[in-house]
């Protein structure tokens, strides 16, 4: 319960911009979580990364996570809930290599997470889903720094399996709980109808995304902006 509160002060401390006072209080996190408890541990470490990051030091948080994982394989314990934990780490590990731009190292811890969700929750779990989307986008981004002709094969790939996904979302028949899943996919796959040049498309997918409900300040809106500021570009073009 202690470890449990000193990250949310930790977390606390994150949101008012003193990184090294959440620091201080996941490394006290850290320090007062049992040596058996490895999700404890995993914990407080993940959340030590995120704040090296933060403060500009990727290098320090991905030592963080690397000891996480080392703590994880040599784990005793066996079974789902920590290959899930194995897979939340990657995730993060994904996470600090896109934000340095080494694309290449993030999709690969990406495609590590995203099998074992498939392995232990299954295919159509929404957090296998929401992994499937995550390694699209990374497959996108890669792709905006090569050449047309290189990119279309991957492009194509990444457009299929995001409709794929959101048609998943869709079929759960809970627009409320997924609107976010589906208002970035939807996002997504309007930026790819720019790059295949079809501005109707993407047009319809913006007023799609506009009729759901974001909360205020979600990330997602960047993107959706980005979304807008290209299709606007296109539109003169095609006029």
């Amino acid at each position: 319960v202690k470890g449990n509160i000193l990250l949310t002060l930790g977390n606390l401390a994150i949101s008012e911009g003193n990184v090294d006072e959440a620091l201080d209080y996941f490394g006290k996190s850290l320090d007062v979580a049992d040596d058996e408890d490895f999700h404890a541990r995993a914990d407080a470490m993940r959340s030590i990364a995120l704040a090296q990051l933060g403060a500009g030091k990727p290098d320090k948080a991905i030592a963080a996570l690397e000891d996480v994982l080392e703590d994880l394989l040599n784990s005793d314990v066996v079974g789902n809930t920590v290959n899930l934990l194995t897979a939340e780490i990657w995730n993060c590990m994904a996470y600090v290599y896109r934000k340095v731009g080494d694309l290449g190292q993030a999709k690969n811890f990406a495609k590590l997470a995203l099998q074992t969700y498939k392995a232990d929750l299954g295919e159509t779990n929404p957090v296998t889903l929401r992994n499937v989307s995550n390694l699209q986008l990374l497959l996108l981004e890669e792709a905006e720094s090569l050449e047309k002709s290189e990119a279309k094969s991957i492009i194509d790939a990444a457009k299929f399996e995001m409709e794929e996904t959101l048609e998943a979302f869709v079929s759960f028949d809970d627009p409320w709980t997924y609107r976010l899943d589906v208002a970035s996919l939807k996002t997504n796959l309007g930026l790819v109808a720019i790059w295949q040049g079809k501005p109707k498309k993407a047009r319809k997918l913006v007023r799609q995304i506009k009729e759901i409900e974001l909360p205020p300040d979600h990330p997602l809106e960047h993107r959706v902006a980005v979304l807008e500021e290209r299709l606007g570009e296109l539109e003169k073009k095609k006029n």
